[in-house]
């Protein structure tokens, strides 16, 4: 286990009452889990938008079962990208939707890269993606 440090931070008690609610509505333990928490994801995002380093994710796609060459489409983009694809799972939502969750790690440029290609394909509805920093 990594060794833990103590710091002190000044803030406004309006601040830290509110935090307080957050904690509470959101189930967390404590601050310090909160907080690191947060410099995690605040870490990840900076490395995103600099474009540096490692992570691994989630990216759903929701997209029209009945654009027969959005699944093709699709499936050609995960082979080219397979070294940075974990996993991915495909999920039939309705007669007309399906959803396919794909695990990614690699380098940002690449997943990048991965999520401008599938953005340019017709018959998709939405893409979200959540990365973390590893």
């Amino acid at each position: 286990m990594e060794e833990l440090v103590r710091f002190s931070i000044s803030i406004p008690k309006s601040l830290l009452d509110e935090f307080e609610r957050w904690l509470h509505n959101h189930g967390m333990v404590n601050r310090s889990e909160a907080l690191r928490q947060m410099m995690r994801s605040f870490i990840a995002q900076s490395k995103w938008e600099f474009q540096e380093g490692i992570v691994s994710g989630t990216v759903t796609v929701i997209y029209d079962h009945h654009r027969h060459d959005a699944v093709s489409e699709i499936t050609s983009i995960q082979h080219k990208y397979g070294h940075i694809i974990v996993c991915t799972t495909h999920v039939h939502i309705d007669h007309s939707n399906c959803l396919e969750a794909i695990i990614l790690l690699g380098e940002i440029d690449e997943i990048k890269r991965f999520l401008i290609d599938l953005n340019s394909l017709k018959g998709i509805k939405e893409i979200r993606t959540s990365m973390v920093n590893i």
